[in-house]
């Protein structure tokens, strides 16, 4: 029995997998300037923004119209578009219930249900289904999908795909659409004579261990790397800085190749900017949180809290401990008022994680209200783990100091601002080989394993 979404069904692809792809292709387009390629993978793409902008609603629960606009606009969907498009297929997937204001022509109010009737990934996919991707869209998301559980050479990548049920000329044309549009990348094999194809989220895969596979590596490249690795999951979130012992160019050649992810941040206020570094296996401990979109709202709350921390502004007042600070939040639900919680945090609250609040009793000043509880509370144990855990207390936290930033670079405009530089391919070259003969030899295991 054949899936229009999900292929044959002998096949290793699940809706979950397929679910996250959408994801994964939807962080991309941030960087894909070719209107070609953006039209061929329109669906796709109206897909990913619509589920975008539910992922921002989650936890709201009931949104006025004016609230469920804002959110729009912030997602780049204009009114027209959300009203005729984003809203109806939401509705037909079961993800939102929305009421409209015939008086205005526009939304008097939507309550959501994000991650009540399924886990967000299959979600995803139930919207997906809505959009009505080509057959060559759908392939690219199970090229996608493939390109992030193992790296295969170009050859095995389209017979995984052809047994799918999709055609020699559908695969060709997908291929290539996901490689131009940087979804995918490429290595080439002087061994093999052929390129390996792999997505940089691979090294998120939960089969997948680096320190495993990079013992293989040269002894120079093998303890940079590691090391490098090794720190960026230990200490999540730690500054770019921090890595300077490093040799040059080694971060930004495992930036450039997925195995580890930066994040900056930068304030309109405040000169200056700040760059933070996550490890991708924190997706491997990623049970609630089922999306690339939503871990990103961990890094991006994450990079927020250090930062105002960090480049807090002198004689603002008393600066409390961020961890202090973050559990006040999840215990109170609240902090604040404060003056700059009214004007400086609205990229949190444009991506639906916390809510400002106008202290009426004084104006200019205002609260922040906890929304999206699990981001806080999957961002306090990165920054404890980044800064060490403190002991509990009942103090308030004070933001007055705090000066957090108004810009948020993504790990894949990161990854895409990189330099193709020869020692990024060099270890983009090791790396994915070395990782596709660690599969090929667990699977041979696996086969003289079985009975």
């Amino acid at each position: 029995m054949t899936s229009d979404l999900t292929g044959p069904a002998s096949t290793p692809a699940s809706s979950p997998r397929l679910g996250r792809a959408l994801f994964y292709v939807h962080q991309q387009t941030q960087v894909i300037t070719d209107p070609v390629i953006k039209a061929k993978l329109a669906q796709l793409i109206g897909a990913g923004e619509a589920m975008s902008y539910a992922v921002a609603l989650k936890d709201h629960r009931r949104l006025t119209g004016a609230t469920a606009m804002e959110f729009a606009a912030q997602a780049g969907i204009g009114q027209n578009r959300l009203m005729t498009e984003v809203l109806p297929k939401l509705n037909e997937a079961d993800l939102v219930v929305y009421t409209p204001d015939l008086s205005t022509g526009g939304i008097a109010t939507i309550e959501e249900f994000v991650g009540l009737s399924g886990r967000i990934i299959d979600q995803s996919m139930k919207v997906t289904e809505k959009y009505q991707p080509t057959a060559v869209e759908l392939a690219v998301l199970h090229s996608t999908e493939l390109a992030s559980w193992a790296p295969l050479t170009a050859q095995q990548h389209a017979e995984q795909l052809h047994g799918r049920g999709f055609t020699d000329q559908v695969v060709d044309e997908a291929v290539n659409l996901a490689l131009a549009a940087g979804v995918n990348q490429r290595v080439r094999s002087a061994d093999l004579g052929e390129y390996v194809i792999y997505n940089p989220n691979v090294w998120s895969a939960h089969h997948i261990s680096i320190a495993a596979f990079l013992r293989g590596l040269p002894p120079a490249e093998r303890d940079s790397l590691l090391g490098l690795c090794e720190q960026a999951a230990d200490s999540p979130g730690l500054v770019v800085g921090s890595y300077s012992g490093f040799q040059p160019g080694m971060l930004s050649s495992a930036r450039k190749v997925g195995l580890v992810q930066a994040a900056t941040v930068k304030s309109s206020v405040a000169a200056g900017e700040q760059t933070y570094v996550f490890s991708p296996l924190m997706e491997t401990d990623d049970d609630k949180l089922q999306t690339t979109e939503v871990l990103h709202k961990r890094k991006l709350f994450v990079s927020h809290i250090l930062y105002g921390h960090e480049k807090a502004v002198a004689g603002r007042g008393r600066i409390y401990d961020p961890r202090i600070l973050v559990r006040a939040l999840l215990r109170n639900g609240e902090v604040g008022p404060a003056s700059n919680i009214a004007s400086d945090y609205h990229l949190l609250e444009a991506r639906g994680i916390v809510n400002v609040r106008p202290d009426e009793d004084h104006p200019g000043r205002a609260y922040l209200e906890l929304v999206q509880e699990e981001i806080v509370q999957g961002g306090l144990a990165w920054i404890e783990a980044s800064l060490g855990a403190v002991a509990a207390s009942g103090a308030g936290a004070d933001l007055s100091a705090l000066k957090p930033p108004s810009v948020w670079t993504s790990p894949e405009v990161d990854r895409a601002h990189q330099p193709d530089t020869g020692a990024a391919k060099e270890i983009a070259e090791s790396a994915i080989l070395r990782l596709r003969e660690a599969k090929k030899e667990a699977a041979s295991a696996a086969r003289r394993d079985a009975p």
